[in-house]
């Protein structure tokens, strides 16, 4: 399941993380949130941004 994990720092830095997905669709999943917040400072793509939706559903597999 496809969820978003958002922080607010002390310092008012918000952080989103897009979880329980793999490959760009993590962006398109966060889009709309980061367009109504405002800019983006900054991108960190995770390990799970490298894999393809097949390699994604293998790993769910194992791990079930």
């Amino acid at each position: 399941m496809a969820e978003i994990e958002v922080i607010v720092s002390k310092e008012g830095i918000i952080t989103v993380e897009a979880l329980g997905v793999v490959g760009a669709s993590c962006t398109d999943l966060t889009k709309a949130l980061e367009d109504a917040l405002g800019s983006v400072e900054s991108r960190e793509c995770k390990v799970e941004y490298f894999e393809s939706v097949a390699q994604g559903e293998q790993l769910r597999q194992r791990e079930a």
